[in-house]
């Protein structure tokens, strides 16, 4: 019984192994009949035109939504019609690379009675190429063929329908868009962003300036030299770490297509009431070749020395395209470009308020003599004493004694009770103006500088409702501060004590 049994397997296994010889050889044989053809068919191609691309004089183009001859002029294709016309001379030199020989796959029909039935009564693309002998080069390109991969076409005017490349009809088909040369825009680096500004026509306006000398900036620390001039009039610091994300976003502006050169119906694409304005102040550096310089600390000889470029980029907003672009122009141009939502849009809704540096008031220790914080009606002192002193080593050094309510204490206490006060945050910004002449203060913290003593830092907190007090600042009333967090300080404050 085994032995049958093996033997039926032999059996089955000889015949799939027969079945798959059998599938490899009629594979074999249409490979190779396909192979065939397709050598029979490159070894009939007809060259039918050939000439020197670069003794090209003029060319003319019909296709789409566009008709124009173009004239080679000091090494530039431009648009005898309208010079000034920007024109895209990657894609010209693609049609003349394309068409400078041209071979059919074969004759379709010597002596067509009807154009119409290839698609070239009117033609999907028209080409005439004019040399600087005079001689001429005729194309049009009509339907896609049925069955087999190709286009048909007219080959200086024979009268005969031939069989071309799909790659004749594909490559010859562009639009009065895609024939328009795109404006570059700035090669910015992000990081070197030192001025934004997006003014809207609905909604509020963003300004943000970098200032090595921030005079908003008034902590001591050098937490930031930004500062920010709009929404908020008054000028307040913005947080570097979300600037430098913020800077990225205004980096990148890349036009999509330019849909308009002329610059006559500018208001149909928004211009006459746009959405925005942007504008971005930023610097390159280029280091430069210098003569007859010699480093004065070294006595060596310099060669080049780094160069620093103020540079500035605007744009105008319009309205938005079907796709969502925007239509943008330079503010010095009347040439429409496209640009991407998803560039525009970014630019375009700032928080201002994410951007805001949210400590109150946090001045460096080393530059305080005394803070006089008032917690409803009762005023509580801190002060910082001051002192040169020499040490054994024959050494100065300041030494400081800290008070509280008059009283010395330990400086680990009274940092403690310091980094509490100076940690109050703005919570929130406040979306309707709000009135507080006549509010009483919670909470008001006076830091008096050793710089300037008669001018201190003042912070109020005033009463609003059970999770907010104002925050007056000696501006414009802005900015919410958490109840929980002020009262925290309060305590720290009057109990003189800190977690």
């Amino acid at each position: 019984m085994a032995r049958k049994k093996r033997n039926a397997f032999t059996l089955v296994s000889l015949l799939l192994s027969l079945v798959v010889l059998v599938g490899i050889y009629i594979w074999y044989v249409n490979r190779e009949k396909e192979q065939e053809a397709e050598d029979k068919e490159t070894q009939e191609e007809i060259t039918l035109s050939e000439f020197d691309k670069e003794k090209v004089k003029s060319l003319h183009y019909i296709a789409n939504d566009v008709d124009i001859t173009l004239v080679y002029e000091d090494e530039l294709w431009i648009s005898k019609e309208d010079p000034d016309r920007p024109i895209n001379q990657d894609k010209v030199e693609g049609i003349l690379n394309l068409i400078d020989e041209i071979k059919a796959k074969q004759v379709i029909n010597e002596a067509p009675e009807d154009l119409e039935e290839y698609g070239l009564k009117e033609p999907k693309t028209f080409l005439e190429v004019v040399l600087e002998d005079d001689t001429t080069l005729s194309l049009k390109i009509g339907d896609d063929t049925v069955g087999v991969s190709g286009v048909y076409a007219l080959v200086n005017e024979d009268g005969k329908v031939y069989l071309l490349a799909s790659s004749y009809g594909s490559g010859l088909d562009y639009t009065d868009v895609e024939l328009t040369a795109i404006e570059d825009g700035p090669s910015i680096t992000a990081s070197n962003i030192e001025y934004i500004q997006v003014i809207h026509r609905e909604g509020e306006d963003f300004e943000l300036i970098y200032d090595s000398a921030n005079e908003q900036n008034k902590t001591g620390y050098g937490l930031s030299p930004w500062k920010m001039v709009k929404p908020y009039e008054e000028g307040y610091t913005a947080d570097a770490s979300k600037v430098s994300e913020l800077q990225s976003d205004f980096s990148n502006f890349d036009f999509l297509a330019c849909v308009d050169y002329s610059g006559e119906e500018l208001e149909s694409y928004g211009f006459d009431d746009p959405l925005a304005t942007i504008k971005v102040g930023y610097y390159e550096r280029e280091t430069v070749p210098v003569k007859d310089q010699k480093d004065p600390e070294t006595g060596e000889e310099i060669t080049e020395k780094e160069i620093r470029e103020d540079k500035q980029w605007a744009i105008i907003v319009g309205n938005q395209d079907e796709e969502g672009n925007y239509y943008v122009k330079r503010e010095d141009s009347d040439f429409v470009y496209t640009m991407t939502a998803s560039k525009i849009e970014p630019m375009l809704t700032i928080d201002a308020f994410e951007i805001l540096e949210t400590f109150v008031c946090i001045p460096n220790i080393e530059n305080v003599n005394r803070i006089d914080i008032e917690i409803m009606g009762k005023i509580y002192t801190m002060e910082i004493e001051r002192n040169e002193v020499t040490d054994e080593e024959g050494k100065e050094k300041t030494e400081a004694t800290y008070y509280y309510m008059g009283n010395e204490v330990e400086e680990k206490l009274f940092k403690k009770v310091y980094q509490e006060m100076i940690s109050a945050k703005y919570d929130a910004k406040i979306k309707e103006e709000v009135k507080a002449d006549n509010i009483t203060p919670y909470m008001t913290i006076k830091y008096y500088l050793n710089s300037n003593a008669d001018k201190p830092l003042i912070a109020s907190f005033l009463p609003y409702d059970d999770s907010f007090y104002l925050v007056d600042t000696g501006k414009k009333i802005r900015f919410f501060a958490d109840k929980r967090q002020i009262e925290d300080i309060a305590e720290a404050v009057m109990e003189f004590k800190a977690e």
